[in-house]
């Protein structure tokens, strides 16, 4: 039997979040004139976890929406 995906495990999110957070200041260079903003259901949960790990990294309140 072959799977299609695997479930991660928390500190496997945490990685996936890191790495999500990085590209996004990489290519917006820097956290200026930056909002993240999730799109209901699951993505707003999504947008405030990786704005709050810009602002842990970058020290700046990145405002979010729905």
């Amino acid at each position: 039997m072959q799977f299609k995906a695997t479930m991660m495990d928390a500190a496997g999110v945490l990685r996936a979040i890191t790495r999500i957070t990085h590209e996004i200041l990489e290519h917006n260079k820097g956290a200026e004139s930056l909002a993240i903003v999730g799109i209901h259901t699951r993505g707003i949960p999504l947008a405030n976890r990786i704005a709050e790990r810009i602002s842990q990294l970058e020290g700046v309140i990145v405002p979010t929406g729905k």
